[in-house]
């Protein structure tokens, strides 16, 4: 049986083509924003491995912070025992280093600082290594 010849063969054809310049024109879309999507996951691989190293760099500097931090803490003296009023440690320290910039030190009254001096040497005459 053959094939029924229509009339309208001409608009059918038309009808054909411009469901296949539609279609075209919708695969070329799609493959646009594929290779879109293609490009934003290479950048997103390339941004998830800069994180993981700036990652092992902060663990890094971490690490070298806390072992400065006690390196510096390594040489500390701790001295226990000392009888001083509160604030009398402050004001001899800010008298001497007023003194030191050629400042006089009119908060921290010569007592102050005699008597913490002469509480370090006594404190520290009872320990050998520190005469």
């Amino acid at each position: 049986m053959a094939p029924k010849k229509s009339a309208n063969l001409p608009d059918e054809v038309e009808a054909i083509k411009k469901s296949l310049d539609f279609l075209s024109a919708e695969i070329k879309t799609v493959a646009a924003q594929q290779n879109k999507i293609m490009e934003l996951m290479g950048e997103i691989q390339s941004l998830k491995i800069q994180n993981i190293e700036k990652d092992k760099r902060i663990t890094f500097l971490e690490n070298r912070v806390a072992d400065l931090e006690q390196y510096t803490r390594m040489n500390d003296l701790i001295i226990s025992g000392l009888k001083t009023r509160h604030r009398s440690y402050a004001r001899a320290a800010a008298a001497s280093e007023d003194t030191a910039a050629g400042r006089r030190g009119a908060d921290a009254p010569e007592v102050d600082r005699e008597s913490l001096e002469q509480q370090v040497k006594e404190h520290c005459s009872n320990y050998p290594s520190f005469v």
